[in-house]
């Protein structure tokens, strides 16, 4: 009775982003985009949602090549149905987020942790996973179990109602004194339970 009217409240996520486990049913295959191919279905799928600017096409291939573990791509019968993507923040990059001086739509080199590097923090800028597209979330929870990122919290800037929806869905609370609304969902590795 306590839990259902703490839920209610919005308390409780409906889901801990940590604890998402893999569908035994796949609806969709889910991979880390890795070139300009990539990008360029990226850019196609989120044109019809953003109507981009051609320029931009350069822009999503830097942020893949900058990140080579933080784009993935959800498709269904070879089409983009869906992505995830983050930024893999080293110490200096998860500072600059936190005093609001990051720009997470063209981030600069020296705040992105190296391919091998466990990094500081995540920062999801932008994802869309509508319908069976959203088990594709479930691949990206799996993936940030490694012990390379288990230990990173993750920050997003939802910015759309549906996105800040899901986001508080996931655990993500927001962070006090920010303007723009910054979300963090603190690891379950990270948490102290008295």
């Amino acid at each position: 009775m306590q839990f259902n009217s703490l839920r209610e409240n919005n308390s409780l996520p409906k889901h801990e982003f940590d604890l998402l486990s893999l569908s035994n049913r796949r609806f969709i295959k889910v991979s880390l985009a890795q070139d300009r191919n990539d990008a360029l279905r990226l850019f196609d799928y989120l044109d019809d949602f953003l109507c981009l600017e051609e320029n931009r096409i350069g822009l999503i291939q830097e942020l893949i090549s900058l990140n080579k573990k933080g784009v993935f791509l959800f498709e269904k019968d070879r089409e983009v149905v869906g992505f995830y993507a983050m930024q893999m923040l080293n110490s200096f990059g998860l500072e600059a987020l936190l005093d609001g001086e990051y720009d997470g739509s063209l981030p600069a080199d020296c705040y992105l942790a190296d391919y091998d590097d466990e990094p500081a923090g995540i920062y999801v800028w932008g994802y869309i996973a509508p319908g069976f597209a959203a088990n594709g979330v479930r691949y990206v929870s799996q993936f940030l179990q490694q012990p390379q990122f288990r230990e990173a919290n993750i920050y997003a800037r939802p910015v759309t109602k549906e996105g800040l929806k899901i986001t508080r869905n996931f655990g993500f609370e927001k962070i006090d004194g920010f303007q723009d609304g910054l979300y963090q969902y603190t690891r379950l590795i990270n948490r102290s339970y008295s």
